[in-house]
């Protein structure tokens, strides 16, 4: 092996080390410290998945059950270094539920309606909020059972959906943003008069006929000098380098029609009618609203909202990666009154390490006016109650690193993959002690495994030889016993001890075949 080659495998397990634990640590400092490495991940048996550990730096009294979570992490973790490809669906007790790696390379954006349905959205491409700031490719939609519902992008802009948003519409429609170059004179903003800059559009699209039904890009209607990233901090304004003057970094359609945008290096949240005219600017250098005393904000991310149209959530992230203007980051809850164009502070959520975050980041409201915080560049995420004050925070990294998460969402979800449970059976198994690993990757109704085995004689006839409480992603299952069995399978329980699904059937030798014919659930249907 060359001198490099070692030199980088030993960078990549001195960065990313094997975690002890599957279940999150609590207020672990060696976690923190870093010295279990840049992003300490879980390992299993058999199953072939990577998932970031946890670590709650500031527990909850039940930690790390944290039982007072309804619902699921559901996040992408991105780095310099190896990561978990396609984003993680995990229990608010550290242990994986779901992984995207089949999918890569993506980036699990979360749950949204469509149909009426709960539908997992997938953005599958190039690019990331980490390497460049925005990417090319498109968009899937997963039903509970993982399977692809739909497949979509933008049109007309010589570039694929960029990953930054994507809203589905109770009409079925995509809001989705892209980043097409355009060249322009920039001689009038220090730059080259053969110039040419990310000309990012919003753009809403029929998802059923892939029409386009609105397109909106900025350079016709904001001019770069309302803009705080110059050139040479945001793209150097070349063809290889586009001047990247506006980034917008949301869009979300409202329900009277209008269109609500952020631009990041504007600091500027817009209104825009279908028609494409600006309504008014929130935030920048030309706001048409003025703010109270702790309601401003700038080099803002997910700006969303409200279903009483007077009320905003976004988070302030107050920094770049070259200019700092509040003392830490927040995700802030805003009113807002159009006819006095004033702006108030409702209250404001901080993170418990009083850090600013450069890039990235979300906020989620939650029922009761609790909230739930994704920190972006910094790898925590952290629920909030009513009034903003912090009820926990876990981390997926240690803070003083590159890995971070675009955004974090916490989601009830169902699930039964169509795919069915997967096993492994130990190397050292024969056919009177046998050790088994199950695992069924996205299903969340399982509570406890049965191991079953059959003879050569009579291979389709299982009998019952264990049932294991699932506790892990992964459950080990054993048989001692003076039966010979030659080949195993797995069948998955719920709560009610019905058979959602069983595995197939695997030899000791590791030649396999499929269930059963009479070997069918118990459990009813998902809806």
């Amino acid at each position: 092996m060359h001198s490099l080659s070692i030199t980088l495998v030993f960078l990549f397990f001195t960065l990313v080390q094997e975690a002890v634990a599957s279940v999150a640590y609590c207020s672990n400092h060696d976690f923190e410290s870093g010295a279990l490495g840049e992003s300490p991940y879980q390992t299993y048996h058999a199953a072939p998945y990577l998932p970031v550990q946890l670590n709650y730096a500031l527990p909850s009294d039940d930690c790390p059950a944290n039982s007072q979570v309804e619902g699921y992490f559901f996040f992408a973790p991105e780095g310099p270094i190896a990561m978990p490809g396609g984003g993680l669906i995990m229990n608010p007790n550290g242990t994986m539920v779901y992984s995207a790696s089949a999918f890569e390379p993506s980036f699990l954006r979360g749950i949204q309606s469509y149909n009426g349905s709960d539908h997992i959205t997938l953005w599958i491409g190039d690019g990331s909020p980490v390497t460049g700031g925005h990417g090319s490719g498109y968009n899937i939609l997963l039903d509970n059972t993982y399977a692809v519902v739909a497949n979509f992008t933008v049109v007309n802009l010589g570039v694929g959906a960029d990953i930054h948003e994507l809203q589905i519409t109770s009409n079925n429609t995509a809001v989705m943003t892209a980043y097409p170059t355009q060249a322009a004179n920039l001689s009038a903003y220090n730059g080259p008069s053969d110039g040419y800059v990310l000309n990012c559009a919003a753009q809403e699209v029929d998802i059923s006929t892939g029409k386009a039904l609105f397109t909106w890009q900025p350079l016709n209607h904001v001019d770069p000098s309302e803009c705080y990233a110059a050139i040479g901090e945001a793209g150097s304004g070349t063809a290889d380098d586009p001047w990247d003057y506006f980034h917008i970094n949301s869009i979300q359609k409202i329900d009277d029609g209008n269109y609500f945008i952020s631009s990041r290096h504007c600091h500027t949240l817009y209104l825009v009618n279908p028609a494409g005219d600006i309504l008014w600017r929130m935030g920048g250098m030309k706001s048409d609203f003025s703010f109270g005393q702790g309601a401003n904000f700038s080099w803002q991310h997910h700006a969303r909202m409200h279903d009483d149209s007077t009320t905003i959530s976004l988070f302030n992230n107050g920094a770049s990666e070259y200019d700092q203007d509040f003392p830490y980051s927040q995700g802030l809850l805003i009113n807002f009154d159009e006819a006095s164009r004033t702006v108030t502070l409702n209250n404001a959520r901080s993170p418990f390490n009083r850090t600013v975050t450069t890039a990235q980041g979300s906020v989620q409201l939650l029922e009761n006016g609790v909230s739930f915080v994704g920190w972006g560049a910094m790898p925590y995420f952290s629920q909030h109650d009513a009034s903003g004050n912090i009820m926990w925070s876990a981390q997926f990294a240690p803070s003083e690193n590159e890995v971070s998460a675009y955004r974090i969402f916490l989601h009830d979800w169902v699930a039964r993959p169509i795919t069915p449970p997967s096993m492994s059976i130990a190397s050292s198994s024969n056919s009177t002690n046998v050790v088994v690993y199950a695992w069924w990757n996205g299903a969340t109704e399982v509570t406890a495994w049965k191991l079953m085995g059959s003879t050569d004689s009579m291979p389709l006839a299982a009998e019952a030889l264990n049932v294991v409480d699932k506790v892990d992603f992964e459950t080990t299952l054993t048989y001692t016993g003076i039966r010979h069995y030659t080949f195993f399978q797995v069948a998955a329980l719920n709560a009610r001890g019905e058979i959602l699904e069983y595995s197939g059937f695997t030899a000791l030798n590791g030649t396999s075949f499929a269930k059963a014919d009479n070997q069918t659930a118990t459990a009813s249907p998902l809806n």
